[in-house]
């Protein structure tokens, strides 16, 4: 076995895709970097009440979409259109994000719940 160098590690900096089937529609998504990866995470928490904004799902879609060539398929402003769709598809969709972008099993899930916590701590009536 041989120990990764930091050149070997630096080499992983590329975009990795994933083609998925959904709903019987192709959907390509793009790996997050670290860097993007905290982005979301900070993006989804609301800094005064700690609670996760009830849109994460469709955020990390939003992030994680992409046509042919690796460009954004969706933007903000399709926010409120997807949470009109079909609940299944996406929850479909976001399961295949979530699991590409290396998010734990239920780890959106958990910062919805630690959300509770601090926004307890974080209120203005406690």
């Amino acid at each position: 076995m041989t120990i990764a160098t930091k050149n070997d590690l630096f080499s992983r900096a590329g975009r990795r895709f994933r083609t998925v089937e959904i709903a019987d529609l192709t959907f390509r998504i793009k790996s997050l970097s670290e860097a993007e990866k905290s982005r979301f995470e900070r993006a989804v928490v609301n800094k005064k009440t700690g609670q996760v904004n009830i849109d994460a799902r469709r955020r990390l879609i939003i992030t994680m979409l992409v046509d042919d060539k690796g460009e954004p398929l969706l933007t903000l402003a399709d926010m409120e259109a997807l949470g009109e769709l079909d609940g299944a598809v996406i929850a479909a969709l976001f399961d295949a994000c979530s699991d590409f972008a290396g998010f734990g099993d239920n780890e959106i899930e958990e910062l919805e719940k630690n959300s509770e916590t601090i926004a307890a701590v974080v209120s203005p009536t406690s």
